[in-house]
């Protein structure tokens, strides 16, 4: 759990930078900062209403830090238009089958889908540089944005206050396990690399050990005539035997051939 006199001085830049960064699409775990900074202030002053003016802070600094990122995705979207939401689906590996339902999402509510972007992975990024691409006023952009934002962090910030008591009894357990729990995650990510190389292994021994068909072998000697279909239909056929002539087969076997020599 962070400590109070480490939230009383870093944690409005703490929570700035958090935000600021997963906004321009950084890995960095805003929801859970939040989540970890409203349990700790509610921990350390016992009361949340004693505790507004930091909670007031706190919110500000994410409101504002949000709207910063999603500010220079926004320029993106209006000066590159949709080749943002490429360099947006570089960011989000292993999305990008549902880049198109956000798009469809955002085309539908328009604007006012920031809203509740924040509390959907992913579709933060992607609405607001479509916001842009599509010509939204900055005035509306930057209303709804600003909402979203407050809501989203009042929410986190609250979801921390109220269950504070379990989440430091989660985290004093991670703390107690945590390289027991580092040290089974590595064995078990270590069995599954070795299993899987060991399959690849087998798989190209038993590739390179089969044994491969020859297609030079002569055909056998009582094959059966195969006849073309497109030299000799039905009614040709007819009209040759009317005339006296017969089909000759496109392929005879080569004990034909040689008795039609002698």
């Amino acid at each position: 759990m962070l400590s109070h006199e480490l939230i009383a001085r870093y944690g409005v830049l703490i929570v700035f930078l958090n935000v600021f960064g997963s906004s321009l699409g950084l890995p960095l775990p805003a929801a859970p900062t939040l989540v970890m900074v409203g349990a700790s202030m509610s921990l350390a002053l016992g009361d949340v209403s004693s505790s507004v003016g930091q909670f007031g802070a706190m919110l500000g600094a994410a409101v504002i830090g949000g709207a910063l990122g999603d500010v220079v995705w926004f320029i993106c979207g209006k000066r590159f238009g949709t080749r943002a939401l490429h360099w947006v689906g570089k960011l989000l590996p292993g999305r990008q089958t549902g880049i198109g339902h956000m798009e469809r999402f955002v085309e539908r509510y328009g604007v006012r889908v920031l809203v509740v972007a924040r509390f959907l992975p992913g579709l933060s990024l992607v609405s607001v540089p479509l916001c842009g691409a599509v010509a939204v006023r900055w005035r509306s952009f930057v209303l709804h944005d600003c909402a979203g934002l407050g809501l989203w962090a009042a929410a986190t910030l609250a979801v921390g206050a109220m269950f504070a008591p379990q989440i430091e009894h989660t985290v004093a357990l991670l703390w107690r396990f945590c390289w027991p729990a580092l040290a089974a995650i590595a064995l078990l990510l270590a069995l599954y690399m070795s299993c899987r190389y060991l399959r690849r292994v087998f798989r190209e021994r038993a590739r390179a050990s089969a044994p491969r068909a020859d297609t030079s072998a002569p055909i056998a000697q009582g094959a059966t005539l195969v006849l073309s279909a497109s030299s000799c239909s039905p009614r040709s056929t007819d009209r040759l035997m009317r005339s006296g002539q017969h089909c000759e087969p496109v392929a005879v076997s080569t004990a034909a051939r040689s008795t039609s020599l002698r």
